[in-house]
């Protein structure tokens, strides 16, 4: 019988079975009650009878609200915007504890707001004829995010705000650039396809036989003329674009097509959905190459394996260009003595750069305002943050700091880095990455004594920051050159949309944004509870 001759829709069937189930429940209460008011030797007694009948009746009745209240229709509208992604709301979020109540003001949907004035400046600088834009450092983008941090820093009151200038080597950037799929009579042009960062420009015109060698092992290689081809080869993220299979840790393929005399090579990135990308090829490779998305790449396929004949055409122009500056921004909160905490979170990115590192901004901003509405006395430590300079370009600041770690970092107690905080998890789904309502767990690091870890990991629990099993064994992203200097933590997640054009706000839940700045505050706190020796690792206490 259809829905419309009487049936109940699917969610009020459910609504019913769980309706049913408490009524039931309380039904069987009754029963048992009786039964054990009939046969005393049991051996429960008035106020044990007491506790069990609420304890039940409680169960009953939530049951038969929640009965009352399910409908798959009536949550699916609810859950879902009108884009089909999960609504803010319905991330899980942890309630704070009586404790925990002065992190109460650390607000997600604020946070996201942050995030998204961060990208508004990328897209202040967008251009789509070369596709590399956004915060790229050494432009104005990444000049206006600096300008931006210290906007704020200023609002919030902070003092010996200041800029470090860097000197940035000789910077790479596409000026134009033509590439095409000629097969059977048409030509095909791209969307999704860019030239590799930072790769070598074409001698003019390149015009090539085109060939596909799958994930470019070396079964696939085998036999194979490649020598003035241009290859093509499908990439698997592992787990996004700094680690896919094609790279050196993984296939080895991009240098394979090297080493066999390939004229160009071309990198199909991802199993899914078709993302534009900014990645290097290798430090190493100095062929021509490219990157095109998942579904682009799946054309070039169908024409190579329909027997067509297919060639490519392919002219890059780059410019080099030398006298480009950095800055690093700096802004302090006093506190009662000389000793320091460092918050950073790098300022530059491609296209929107959402979560690589306008999630990271927000979380140092957000750090920063809580700690600003606290009187000085509360505070034991001065708290240095810094928007760090060029961090896609070497990370020059970082690099300073830990080159003058004897001076910059003599007083320092802690640093924090904030970076890639938060990201919705995704499941592969068919040809496309399916959204969750949870933030991706964290690889993460800490750098210390057994009891900094042990608070670090136990303010990721009290307030659900999901990370990794193991710890990291180095400090990935912007503080890898100083990690080891002094204590130090981060979580950072790089996933397959870090680099891409669709690493935008919605990418970036509120939830995940509101509960790692909480569980930094709160190691910041219970940090200024303990000396500095009882911070350092083993090996840092020696070497004083």
């Amino acid at each position: 019988m259809s829905s419309a001759e009487g049936e109940q829709p699917p969610g009020l069937r459910h609504a019913a079975r769980v309706a049913t189930t408490g009524w039931s429940m309380l039904a069987s209460l009754l029963w048992v009650r009786g039964e054990l008011s009939a046969h005393p030797e049991v051996g429960m007694k008035g106020n044990d009878m007491t506790r069990a009948t609420r304890l039940v009746a409680a169960i009953g009745t939530a049951l038969i609200v929640v009965g009352v209240a399910v409908d798959t229709g009536w949550a699916q509208t609810g859950r879902l915007d009108p884009d089909g992604n999960v609504r803010e709301a319905a991330y899980i979020r942890l309630p704070l504890s009586a404790a925990d109540q002065r992190y109460g003001s650390i607000d997600g949907t604020r946070m996201k707001q942050l995030v998204r004035e961060v990208t508004e400046i990328s897209l202040a600088n967008r251009d789509d004829q070369t596709n590399y834009w956004g915060r790229i450092a050494g432009t104005r983008g990444e000049e206006m995010a600096r300008e931006y941090v210290e906007r704020k820093f200023r609002e919030l009151g902070l003092s010996d705000i200041r800029n470090q200038e860097f000197d940035l080597p000789t910077q790479w950037f596409p000026t134009s650039y033509d590439i095409s799929v000629e097969a059977g009579g048409r030509s095909y042009r791209f969307a999704s396809l860019v030239p590799a960062l930072r790769s070598h420009p074409t001698d003019g015109v390149l015009d090539l036989e085109a060939v596909w060698v799958g994930t470019g092992s070396t079964a696939d290689f085998h036999g194979r003329d490649v020598a003035g081809k241009a290859v093509f080869i499908h990439s698997i993220p592992a787990p996004g674009s700094m680690g896919h299979s094609a790279g050196p840790a993984w296939e080895g393929a991009i240098t394979r097509a090297q080493d066999l005399e390939a004229a160009a090579i071309f990198v199909i990135y991802g199993i899914s959905d078709n993302f534009t990308i900014w990645q290097s090829l290798g430090g190493n490779i100095t062929t021509p190459g490219a990157f095109m998305g998942y579904r682009d790449g799946n054309t070039v396929k169908e024409l190579i394996g329909g027997g067509e004949t297919v060639r490519v055409k392919m002219r890059v122009d780059i410019d080099y260009r030398d006298g480009l500056k950095t800055a690093s921004v700096f802004g302090t909160l006093p506190g009662t003595t000389d000793e320091e905490i460092y918050i950073l979170a790098h300022l530059d990115g491609y296209f929107e750069a959402a979560l690589d590192n306008a999630s990271g901004i927000s979380v140092m901003l957000t750090l920063a305002e809580h700690f600003a509405a606290r009187s000085q006395s509360e505070r034991r430590r001065n708290i240095i943050f810094v928007g760090t300079a060029g961090h896609h370009v070497r990370s020059p600041g970082s690099v300073w700091m830990h080159e003058n770690r004897e001076t910059a970092l003599a007083n320092a107690a802690l640093m924090i880095n904030c970076e890639h905080v938060s990201v919705k998890q995704t499941v592969y789904w068919g040809p496309a990455m399916r959204k969750t309502d949870i933030p991706s767990p964290r690889r993460w690091w800490v750098h210390g004594s057994d009891r900094l870890v042990d608070l670090v990991l136990d303010a990721y629990r009290t307030f659900g920051v999901a990370v990794w099993d193991h710890m990291e064994d180095r400090a990935a992203g912007e503080m890898g050159s100083v990690a080891r200097d002094l204590p130090s933590i981060q979580i950072i997640r790089s996933p397959e949309i870090k680099h891409t054009n669709q690493d935008i706000p919605d990418w970036v839940p509120e939830a995940g944004l509101e509960a790692v700045a909480r569980a930094y505050a709160k190691v910041i706190d219970e940090a200024n509870q303990l000396d500095r020796a009882a911070l350092q690792s083993t090996q840092q206490t020696n070497d004083q």
